[in-house]
């Protein structure tokens, strides 16, 4: 049987065993970032997106990029900030209330939009210039989000409540018929994200006030999910009437973000509510599991999602893709499966070479797998070996695979639970006075914390020991259970707030002693990048054990990273980068850091989800660490010089 490109892939899809796996790279972050820098292949200068696919013999992936530099393009992605879109891939338009005054202000790449609704006015801030599509950033940053204090949920509820979704049918037929045809599957978007509170956390609250407000802003943050719930069923109900084979649903999970007990509770109930009414509609529906999914595996195989997609295993997350397949494949198909590094220039041929020799053992017998970039092509990759991977799969790619001698590794994830960690709480002593204030530490208590510290102050505790053997002793243990998987980040964030507060009631206590801090850190979010969540941790956790850290925050230009080392002399510099569109800013910052001189005052360290060890070496980094645990030890272990950053 001859299959064509959208007969292959869909019926890898569906779960049925086809000719060879089909190769699918997602290259619109590439395309948008080298038609955009004038750095395409030489043979496809010029040339539009589908035209290399279609030249490479690569099906079209489902999702297309717009040119938001062209103002014709701009008014799609207006209200990016609230999550809606109007973009070809989308089979429904949503309708924004008739009495919400919108107005709009452009500030050079800045777009404010205000929200005027009868029960107050709530906007957003997003940016996006020439810089962000060279990154190949595809979608606004939003600067400032709809909820930014417990007063907006108000009018914000008022705008979802009245909002309402209309069908585009056309629109869609038009972009799935003429500029996908057979060369691949227009996947619908559904909805982007899974539910109305992933909606809240994905779009309308920054990430870090998300789970601040979890706690402080329960009945509104509730109230606002009730509001939102409406539309998206009115989404769900209208998606499944559309002409699509299969639907977008649900984005970003992650173990950290989207944690288990929370992906549990108001995650994995919609999915299973999207797929029961788009499968009894003959659709398929598929979910961006793009994060660290170590935490979430039997969640995410029970949810009822047919296609985990953009499927990122190790070396950029801790599950291998023999894990995944073996955990997964049984009940849902896997899309992706080589992470992005792989591609880039940091990985040598010989590891590239090998990581496909491993895929086609891993994926054997090859049923339920379309192969693919994870998350995208990266701007960076190396063109040739995206055409290597195709040439591969075409000699060694024909099913059903044989899996040799190979033997995945035991799936620690089957041992995880899944449900409720109970707040830490430490051995009480009969003499430790220092109880208080842990116990206040672990359960995020910050309205106590300073009363309680001021007792142990009137008592006559030095301040010191108030900070080491209270503060430092619990947020140290919450630390820990956070690496190992027994405190959620709501838990560490509570902790972290609560570890502050205390810390500026002992500030002037600490100063007037004379103890001297720690020392310095200088902190930020690479240029392109606007992540900051996992960034703020190390920034809390450093201040929590007494060092003095500067928090440049996100999209932090390299000549800004340069003035701020020379201003501030910064014993440790920390670069973080949440994506591969941006990574490679880091080997600019470092080799800029060393052809002025500023290396030999301050060591380096980089982090983020898709940075490994191997490549903070190769770009010439001091040291890597994976989370905000490991990056306190790590800046502890430069400052005293005990050990080498990296292993040799």
């Amino acid at each position: 049987m001859a299959f064509t490109h959208k007969a292959r892939v869909l019926a890898a899809l569906r779960g049925e065993m086809v000719d060879r796996l089909p190769y699918v790279p997602r290259l619109d972050l590439w395309y948008l970032a080298n038609s955009t820098s004038g750095t395409l292949p030489k043979q496809y200068a010029g040339a539009a997106m589908n035209e290399i696919a279609r030249a490479e013999g690569w099906p079209f992936h489902h999702r297309f990029c717009d040119n938001q530099l062209d103002p014709a393009y701009q008014p799609l992605y207006l209200h990016r900030g609230i999550g809606v879109f109007y973009s070809r891939d989308t089979p429904y338009d949503v309708v924004l209330p008739k009495d919400v005054e919108v107005e709009v202000r452009r500030t050079g790449p800045r777009t404010q939009v205000t929200y005027r609704t009868p029960l107050g006015s709530v906007s957003t801030l997003m940016h996006y210039d020439v810089d962000s599509q060279r990154h190949g950033i595809t979608n606004p940053a939003v600067i400032e989000h709809l909820i930014k204090t417990p007063a907006d949920y108000a009018p914000a509820g008022y705008l979802f409540e009245h909002m309402d979704v209309v069908p585009s049918f056309e629109r869609y037929r038009r972009w799935k018929e003429e500029d996908i045809g057979d060369n691949g599957v227009a996947v619908a978007v559904g909805c982007l994200v899974a539910s109305p509170m992933h909606w809240i956390q994905h779009d309308l609250c920054d990430a870090t006030q998300f789970f601040i407000h979890s706690k402080d802003c329960q009945d509104e943050m509730r109230g606002l999910a009730e509001r939102i719930a409406p539309l998206q069923e009115k989404i769900l109900n209208l998606v499944a009437q559309s002409p699509a084979d299969v639907v977008w649903w649900g984005s970003n999970f992650d173990e950290m973000i989207t944690f288990p007990p929370y992906f549990a509770k108001e995650i994995q109930p919609w999915i299973r509510k999207a797929a029961q009414a788009l499968n009894a509609a003959g659709k398929l529906v598929l979910c961006h599991t793009d994060g660290e999914n170590r935490g979430l595996l039997d969640l995410i195989r029970d949810s009822g999602m047919n296609i985990a997609e953009s499927l990122c295993p190790a070396p950029m997350t801790k599950v291998t893709l023999a894990e995944f397949c073996r955990h997964w494949t049984p009940r849902m198909s896997l899309f992706g499966g080589i992470p992005s590094t792989v591609v880039m220039p940091g990985t040598s041929e010989a590891d590239f070479e090998a990581y496909m020799d491993q895929l086609f053992r891993a994926v054997a017998p090859g049923q339920r797998i379309v192969v693919g970039i994870a998350d995208e092509v990266p701007p960076s990759a190396v063109f040739s070996r995206l055409q290597r991977i195709g040439e591969r799969i075409e000699k060694e790619g024909r099913l059903p695979l044989e899996a040799g001698a190979f033997r995945p590794t035991p799936d620690a994830a089957q041992a995880r639970a899944t449900t409720q960690v109970a707040a830490a709480t430490a051995p009480r002593a009969p003499d430790d006075v220092f109880q208080t204030v842990r116990q206040d530490v672990f359960k995020g208590k910050h309205r106590d914390i300073a009363r309680h510290v001021e007792d142990l102050l009137a008592q006559g505790q030095p301040a010191s020991q108030i900070l080491e053997r209270g503060l430092i002793a619990a947020i140290t243990q919450v630390g820990d259970r956070m690496a190992s998987g027994e405190a959620f980040i709501p838990e560490v964030l509570l902790a972290a707030r609560a570890m502050t507060t205390a810390v500026d009631v002992l500030a002037p206590h600490l100063a007037a002693s004379g103890d001297k801090q720690r020392g310095k850190v200088l902190i930020g979010t690479v240029t392109g990048d606007m992540h900051d969540i996992g960034k703020n941790l190390v920034v809390t956790m450093l201040r929590g054990v007494g060092f003095d850290v500067r928090d440049l925050g996100i999209n932090v230009s390299r000549d800004k990273f340069y003035d701020e080392v020379a201003a501030f002399e910064p014993d440790v510099l920390g670069l973080s980068s949440l994506l591969t569109t941006t990574m490679m800013e880091m080997r600019t910052i470092v080799a800029g850091m060393k052809d002025r001189g500023l290396d030999e005052r301050c060591k380096i360290i980089v982090g983020g989800a898709p940075v490994s060890e191997e490549f903070a070496r190769q770009i010439g980094a001091d040291g890597y660490a994976r989370n905000a645990v490991e990056a306190v030890r790590l800046v502890k272990r430069l400052m005293a010089q005990d050990a080498p950053a990296l292993a040799d």
